[in-house]
């Protein structure tokens, strides 16, 4: 992986905000834990009532991705609990970061997933399979990663790659 450029932009206030960054070669808008999501346009599949929910997680770290032209779209990094590198976050912001640091680590989309058994609808980080980003070793880091396996609801088993239930808000 080549080193990220280092910059570690703050808003007028100092405040830290998105930090450009590579992961597994693709340019990405990182957010460290606990800085708000901050965007001038259209980012999809972000919500603004989840983004703190997804800030406040020690496993996660949130990221935009622009395929093309289109406008940028909101994911998850998702480590399995416990498993996140220490100072990740540092890290990034003076491009020091490298492949070994998302070892493990899944990208995940924020979606609607409907229950199958009780009908709930609930909002879940799904794994994004296609996604380029965090593609290589796929299969490895799928057969590692620990996935939700029962609704929140019914508690009845489920399938669908969710890595975690955003609780009710």
């Amino acid at each position: 992986m080549a080193r990220c450029p280092g910059i570690c932009p703050r808003t007028w206030s100092g405040e830290l905000v998105a930090i450009k960054a590579e992961v597994a070669d693709y340019e990405v808008d990182f957010w460290p834990a606990g800085v708000p999501f901050e965007s001038v346009g259209e980012v999809r599949n972000y919500f603004h009532w989840e983004d703190p929910y997804w800030a406040s997680r020690e496993n996660v770290r949130r990221v935009t991705a622009r395929f093309f032209v289109r406008a940028p779209v909101y994911y998850l990094v998702h480590w399995n609990e416990g498993t996140l590198p220490a100072d990740l976050d540092a890290r990034v912001a003076d491009g020091s970061v490298c492949a070994a640091d998302f070892e493990g680590a899944v990208l995940a989309e924020p979606t609607n997933y409907t229950c199958l058994f009780c009908d709930a609808q609930l909002r879940a980080a799904v794994v994004d399979g296609a996604n380029p980003i965090l593609g290589k070793d796929r299969a490895a880091r799928l057969r590692t990663h620990t996935f939700v396996r029962k609704c929140s609801l019914c508690h009845h088993g489920i399938a669908g790659g969710v890595v975690e239930f955003l609780p009710p808000l």
